[in-house]
C-alpha cells in the first residue's frame, strides 16, 4: 500500500504543485511588505520666519537654520518641497501631494529670543499631518517630523544657553523651564480619519470585497452561459451577460452598503455618492473580468486570484514604502490602486470621485467592456473529429 502511494504520479504532481503554491504565496504576501523602507515620502515646509537681531549684533533666524539643516541632511527618505504659505501647503495636502507640512511662523525667532527676557513669549511651530492620505504613512510622517524638530530644539536650546552665558545672565525658574523645550510643536490633522473606518483601512477593504464578489459573480454568469450550450458569443448573448452583471453588481453594492452602514456602523460620509461609487467600481471590475473570461475562458480565474493575492498586501501601504519592483510592475497599473484612491477621496477628503469624470479605473472598465463586446468576432472553436480507418 505504501509503495503504491509513492508510485502515484498524482502524489508527486501534487507535491511539486504545493511547492509552487508556497513559492507564489510567500512572494505574494511577504515580498512587498517584509522589509518596507520609506523612500522619497513627500513633505512640505513653509518658512516665513523674519528673524531677530541679538544684543551682540548677530541675526537669529530659526527658519533659515531649519532650511539649512534640511538641505544639508537630504536623505532618500523624505522629498522636501519649500512653499511660501500655509494655504499652499493645505491645498497640496487636499490634492494628496504631501503627507505632512511643517509651518514656521514669521515671529518664531522673535518669540524664541524672548524666552531669555523678563517676559518670555511662546515659540510655536505648526505640523500638519495629512491623515486621510494613508493612515500608515501619516503615522510615519508624524514620527519623522518629531525627530527633525527635536534636533532643531536641541540646536536652539544650545544657542540660547550660549547667549545667556555670554551676557552672564541669571535665569529665573520660569525661563529655565522654557529653555528645556524652547520650541513648542502644535500638531494638526488635516483630512482626518474618523472612527468606524477600520483605522483608515476602509477604502482597501471595500476594494477587496468588491473585487472578490464581482469575481464570483463573473464566474457564475459565465458558467451559466456555458450551461446553455452556447458555442459562439453573439451580440445578444453579450448584452445579456452585461445585464446579468448589472443585476449582480447592483445587488452586491446594495447589500454591502446596507451591511456596512446600518449593521457595522461604518462612517460613510455621503450615502448616495458612496452607493454610486460602489456600483461604478463594481461594474468596472466586472467588465475587466468579463473581458478575460470571454476570450480565454476559465484560464482567467487563477489570474484574477493571483492578481488579488499579490495586490492585497500593498493596498494599505504607502507607495513610498514599496520596493521599486512592486511599485513599477504592480502598483503602477493594478486596478485596485485606483479603487482605493477613489474610496479615500469619498471617505476622508470630502470629494465625489465621479464628479470630475471616471478616471483611470473608468478607462480600464471601458476597455474591458469593448473587449467583452469584441468576443463576437472570436472564432468558433473547431471540434476535433476522429478519423476512421478502413482495414481491407
Amino acid at each position: 500500500m505504501v509503495k503504491k502511494l509513492f508510485q502515484q504520479k498524482f502524489f508527486w504532481g501534487g507535491f511539486v504543485g504545493i511547492l509552487v503554491v508556497v513559492f507564489i504565496f510567500t512572494f505574494a504576501f511577504m515580498g512587498s511588505s517584509v522589509n518596507p523602507t520609506v523612500k522619497e515620502m513627500p513633505f512640505a515646509v513653509v518658512i516665513q520666519d523674519e528673524g531677530v537681531s541679538l544684543p551682540n549684533g548677530q541675526q537669529l533666524n530659526i527658519g533659515k537654520i531649519l532650511e539649512e539643516q534640511i538641505k544639508k541632511n537630504q536623505t532618500d527618505s523624505i522629498k522636501w518641497t519649500f512653499l511660501n504659505s500655509r494655504e499652499k501647503a493645505e491645498e497640496g495636502m487636499s490634492q494628496k501631494e504631501y503627507y505632512a507640512a511643517v509651518v514656521i511662523p514669521s515671529d518664531l525667532s522673535q518669540n524664541i529670543f524672548s524666552l531669555v527676557s523678563p517676559k518670555p513669549g511662546k515659540a510655536e511651530i505648526q505640523v500638519l499631518i495629512n491623515e486621510g492620505m494613508n493612515a500608515t504613512g501619516a503615522k510615519i510622517a508624524g514620527q519623522m517630523t518629531t525627530g527633525i524638530l527635536s534636533k532643531l530644539n536641541q540646536q536652539v536650546q544650545q544657542t540660547l544657553y550660549d547667549q545667556v552665558a555670554g551676557q552672564q545672565k541669571t535665569l529665573t525658574v520660569e525661563q529655565s523651564k522654557a529653555l528645556v523645550q524652547p520650541i513648542q510643536v502644535k500638531t494638526e490633522k488635516l483630512n482626518p480619519v474618523p472612527s468606524h473606518t477600520a483605522n483608515g483601512n476602509a477604502p482597501a477593504l471595500f476594494t477587496q470585497i468588491l473585487w472578490l464578489t464581482t469575481f464570483i459573480s463573473s464566474m457564475i454568469i459565465y458558467t451559466a452561459f456555458n450551461k446553455t450550450g452556447i458555442k459562439k458569443w453573439t451580440f445578444l448573448a453579450i448584452v445579456s451577460q452585461i445585464l446579468a452583471g448589472l443585476l449582480f453588481v447592483t445587488t452586491i453594492s446594495g447589500l454591502m452598503f446596507w451591511l456596512t452602514k446600518d449593521v457595522l456602523d461604518v462612517a460613510i460620509p455621503n450615502s448616495g455618492e458612496m452607493f454610486m461609487l460602489m456600483l461604478f467600481i463594481g461594474l468596472m471590475f466586472y467588465f475587466i473580468q468579463g473581458a478575460f473570461l470571454n476570450w480565454i475562458g476559465y484560464v482567467a480565474a487563477p489570474l484574477f486570484v493571483l492578481l488579488f493575492f499579490f495586490s492585497m498586501p500593498v493596498l494599505t501601504m504607502p507607495p513610498e514604502m514599496l520596493p521599486d519592483v512592486t511599485k513599477d510592475w504592480l502598483y503602477s497599473w493594478v486596478p485596485f490602486r485606483y479603487s482605493v484612491e477613489s474610496f479615500q477621496d469619498a471617505f476622508f477628503f470630502g470629494r465625489n470621485p465621479l464628479a470630475d469624470g471616471t478616471g483611470v479605473l473608468g478607462y480600464f472598465g471601458l476597455a474591458g467592456l469593448v473587449i467583452m463586446l469584441m468576443a463576437v468576432i472570436k472564432p468558433k472553436p473547431v471540434k476535433k473529429t476522429e478519423k476512421s480507418v478502413t482495414v481491407e
